[in-house]
């Protein structure tokens, strides 16, 4: 095993070393980092994903009750958990999770790489785990799912540095908490398949390397799959009370297929659009200069016995691919390589490793411009148009009202605090699960619809309504009150409200 993982260190002095305190500093950064974006007004997902978390109790026909969304129910009880927190609870959340995510990664690579291996790590995931450019100040399944990811690969790791342990039944124990943490991941983001790849070729590698030790590997891996089975099956049983396993399913797997279908028969102007944005956000970012670096760097090591090093480059191989197989490349999709890259970057950056100076050279880089760059964006952007339009929203509403915002932004509903009325809170599932919009004009001809219309795409946007069906029932059942930050926003006919004065920051107009 001395080719996986150095002995166990020797206890160390009282005295905090250099490489403590720095870890120290990187945990203290990220939590200021992410302090400072307090504040910030929710992005469109944040906003959804809490209007979900808020009503999936309520009675309603799909997954989550009254709204639907192609996530797994771990997100959503993360942003339920956020909710009670309060106002600022999803940015508290963000908090909690990327001091955890720098943690997990220091710790890993202190466990196999030694304490000097533990502070580059903790900088690296700094710079990418709170990195504007990769929309990291947001709270979203990447993020989570990651941090989760980071958790399996650090116990795995620790229940092969217990190999030795007389008590067989504790490091098996470890890899159940491996396992429960990487099917944790998936129920945050369903195609976070990344530490069931990573223990596999770890495992794998293992066993292939040494021939001896393929029992012990072999009860490491019941372990893990025995927590990865009892967070998956929870999950299953979860459902059953919420539309059935089928309902589940269908929303983590099905949906993304019909959605392909309908992406690949549209223009891809805009999906290329977002490749070239991401690559340049992750060229500013410095993870496409740090990763082509660690390749480079890394090259010779998988021609070794090194099972670490398989598993690392075959997760980040299948990162890679997942992101372009997926074809969206939105910029937070890149934080699904910060476990792999942190970790790989905390072992490169020992002076016992060829090209280390350039390694900390990237990496330190990298961590200033995040810490000059992001509180910059935190404290430049305003509330946004949103968070401004939804609070104008609630000021005028009465508790008891609801709301439909087409097709996109949900953050408004989230920013109103009212109900929602149409289960598709973003675009792809309205034009996937309502390409006629029959059960968006269907709510609005409903003599018990929504109280409020936020128009915030234009209503032929995706040709979805091609007939104009959305402005006849809007016609017949609505009346526009006003223009808030340029968006028309109708009010129910029969419904009257003393609405608040309007905005003055984004250029409001009343009708």
């Amino acid at each position: 095993m001395t080719t996986l993982l150095p002995p166990l260190q020797a206890r160390p002095s009282r005295r905090i070393d250099r490489s403590v305190l720095s870890v120290r500093i990187a945990y203290a950064a990220t939590a200021a980092t992410h302090l400072i974006m307090l504040r910030r007004a929710l992005g469109p997902d944040e906003g959804g994903f809490l209007v979900v978390a808020r009503h999936w109790g309520d009675a309603g026909p799909y997954l989550y009750g009254p709204t639907w969304v192609d996530r797994p129910p771990g997100l959503i009880g993360l942003f339920s958990v956020a909710d009670q927190l309060g106002p600022w609870g999803v940015r508290l959340t963000m908090v909690a999770l990327s001091v955890t995510l720098v943690s997990l990664a220091a710790n890993t690579a202190r466990l196999v790489g030694g304490r000097a291996a533990a502070p580059w790590a903790a900088w690296t995931a700094f710079a990418l785990g709170s990195s504007v450019l990769l929309q990291a100040e947001q709270l979203n399944g990447e993020y989570a799912a990651a941090t989760c990811v980071s958790a399996s690969m650090i116990l795995i790791l620790l229940a092969l540095k217990q190999w030795r342990d007389p008590m067989w039944g504790r490091r098996v124990l470890v890899a159940v908490g491996a396992g429960a943490a990487a099917a944790a991941a998936v129920a945050m983001k369903q195609n976070f398949l990344d530490a069931f790849v990573f223990v596999a070729v770890l495992l794998g590698g293992t066993a292939l390397v040494d021939r001896s030790a393929r029992r012990r590997v072999a009860n490491l891996a019941a372990g893990f799959s025995v927590g990865a089975g009892l967070v998956l099956t929870t999950m299953l049983l979860w459902s059953r009370d919420h539309g059935g396993p089928k309902a589940l399913m269908f929303a983590l797997f099905g949906f993304r297929a019909r959605a392909a279908e309908l992406m690949q028969q549209g223009s891809w102007d805009a999906p290329d659009k977002r490749m070239w944005e991401l690559l340049a956000l992750s060229l500013g970012s410095g993870l496409l200069v740090l990763a082509a670096h660690l390749i480079w760097q890394g090259r010779a090591s998988l021609r070794t016995q090194n099972p670490l090093a398989w598993a690392l480059a075959a997760t980040a191989t299948f990162e890679f691919v997942s992101l372009i197989a997926g074809a969206n490349f939105w910029p937070h999709y890149a934080l699904a390589f910060i476990p792999v890259v942190a970790l790989s970057a905390g072992l490169a950056a020992r002076r016992s490793r060829r090209g280390w100076a350039g390694t900390q050279w990237i990496v330190a880089t990298m961590a200033v411009a995040t810490a000059v760059i992001s509180p910059i964006a935190a404290v430049a952007n305003g509330p946004g148009e949103a968070w401004t339009i939804g609070s104008w929203v609630r000021q005028s509403s009465a508790a008891t009202d609801s709301i439909v915002v087409t097709y996109t932004h949900p953050n408004v509903i989230a920013a109103s605090g009212l109900r929602p009325a149409y289960p598709y809170l973003w675009s792809l599932p309205a034009r996937t699960l309502d390409p006629h919009l029959t059960t968006l004009t269907g709510t609005l001809d409903d003599p018990d619809g929504p109280t409020w219309v936020v128009m915030w795409d234009h209503p032929q946007s995706w040709q979805l309504n091609r007939h104009r069906q959305l402005q006849k029932s809007l016609r017949e059942h609505y009346r526009m009150v006003a223009h808030v930050c340029r968006h028309p926003v109708w009010l129910r006919s029969d419904v009257t409200r003393a609405l608040a004065p309007l905005p003055t920051d984004c250029g409001g107009g009343a009708l």
